[in-house]
């Protein structure tokens, strides 16, 4: 394989990234990715709901949704306020947090031309130093994937297929993560949970959203919140303890033919990560070729 041929595949596997990828990548088409994700913004849901039809189908009691359709001042338009309370309180705990890991377990659809879905799923293991430092890897059933920002330069390695390719970004991780997706059309998987601001990013598109009821992921008590946005609906659950966490995500792609979903499940929160310097410099693993970051359309 030629470099220019090894360039144009990562490319394609790049193009497929599209938001919340699995550690990069994730098959939407171009018009669906989450704007930044701004979301994940990274995290959404499922179909266009009513608040009212959505009481109806979880069984909340018109007495609670009409509490949760107030306002507050702060709130953005139409998010109940509860939920964004519970949002505003997992993103200042994310937000005060200098340093943070966590893995994330992915499942999500791929739809054939014949609108068979196809599901696919793998690990996720982000871990983020503010300002400057982040470290993505990826294992999963279609493929292996590094993403490391080192406060200089952003690489994106394909384990797979023995290919690295590296940009210089600005030295904080919000700018970093822009400036990749605006000039090369790659979304770091989850990124709305790195950002400095969470809230901001997640509901920077939001039409309405309210709290559907307390619901348990594995064994954790979670607060259960569901958003709305153009062209994709999204849940998230919230830790209901003192620390809370995100701990599972689900978006769905109402526009996209089938309506696909992606989901993740949060685990294994760690607030001291121990990791030197070192685990956020990439270093190219012998037989690895370096080739080029091509910019979105190309």
């Amino acid at each position: 394989m030629t470099k220019r041929q090894a360039s144009q595949r990562i490319q394609r596997n790049l193009d497929k990234t599209r938001q919340i990828g699995e550690s990069v990548y994730m098959e939407v088409s171009p018009r669906n990715r989450i704007r930044r994700l701004r979301l994940f913004g990274a995290f959404i849901l499922v179909g266009s709901l009513s608040l009212l039809d959505g009481y109806a189908s979880t069984g909340v009691s018109a007495q609670e949704h009409e509490g949760e359709a107030v306002r507050s001042a702060e709130a953005s338009p139409s998010i109940g306020v509860r939920a964004d309370r519970i949002l505003r309180e997992m993103s200042d705990y994310l937000k005060a947090a200098r340093q943070f890991s966590f893995q994330a377990d992915i499942v999500y659809d791929a739809v054939r031309l014949n609108g068979q879905k196809i599901q696919y799923g793998g690990t996720s293991f982000v871990s983020v130093r503010r300002p400057g430092k982040l470290h993505v890897e990826y294992k999963g059933d279609e493929r292996q994937t590094q993403a490391i920002f080192n406060g200089r330069t952003f690489t994106v390695h394909d384990v797979a297929g023995k290919v690295y390719t590296v940009t210089e970004v600005p030295s904080e991780i919000d700018s970093a993560i822009d400036k990749i997706f605006e000039e090369y059309g790659v979304s770091v998987p989850v990124a709305d949970l790195v950002y400095s601001d969470p809230y901001s990013t997640l509901t920077e598109r939001v039409e309405s959203g309210y709290y559907v009821g307390t619901h348990k992921v594995g064994e954790r008590p979670s607060y259960h919140l569901s958003f709305t946005q153009d062209i994709i609906d999204w849940q998230i659950w919230i830790d209901a303890g003192p620390r809370p966490v995100p701990r599972k995500l689900l978006i769905t792609y109402k526009e996209e033919p089938g309506s696909p979903q992606y989901s993740a499940t949060f685990s294994r929160w760690d607030f001291q990560p121990r990791h030197s310097d070192h685990y956020f410099e990439f270093r190219p693993p012998a037989g690895a070729d370096r080739i080029e970051f091509l910019p979105a359309g190309n």
